[in-house]
């Protein structure tokens, strides 16, 4: 994909080069240029920053709102065109719902909206035991930390 592009641009380059004068580029047409090259490198993958809804009130034993998306441990798990993203976790209300199994969540330290303990309870197959994990939230909500008994720790971006 990235070829196809580079290519599209060989031909503007050569009449750049050939022109007395660079053509003038404004911040605005810089950014829109920006923009669509990463559109299309990742059209499949969806992005976004959290909404931070401060009148959304947190029942006891229910995950923050600021928890809720779907999260990835890598840049393909995010790839909304894959069918093979183990590593995708999608957090709705206190469900996670994972490659093989969901899991619902209630939460017993906390909440604060960043960083909670909850005892997962399984479901599906392949279905572990029940646990108590740590899920934490940093670098401006982007970056899920999930954390199991005995140190297990996954990191995850939101998609």
């Amino acid at each position: 994909m990235r070829f196809v592009n580079l290519m599209c641009l060989v031909p503007v380059l050569a009449i750049a080069a050939c022109a007395d004068t660079a053509p003038e580029v404004n911040d605005a047409q810089a950014e829109v240029a920006v923009d669509q090259a990463q559109q299309a490198a990742d059209g499949n993958v969806l992005r976004g920053l959290p909404v931070s809804d401060d009148s959304v009130v947190v029942k006891p034993g229910q995950l923050p709102p600021m928890f809720e998306g779907r999260w990835g441990l890598t840049p393909a798990d995010c790839d909304v065109a894959r069918s093979d993203t183990k590593g995708l976790l999608v957090i709705r209300g206190s469900n996670l719902t994972f490659y093989t199994a969901s899991a619902d969540a209630k939460v017993i330290a906390g909440p604060s909206r960043y960083q909670v303990v909850a005892d997962l309870t399984f479901t599906g197959k392949d279905a572990p035991a029940p646990r108590r994990d740590q899920l934490a939230l940093t670098a401006a909500n982007t970056v899920l930390q999930r954390t199991e008994p005995g140190g297990q720790s996954y990191r995850y971006e939101r998609c």
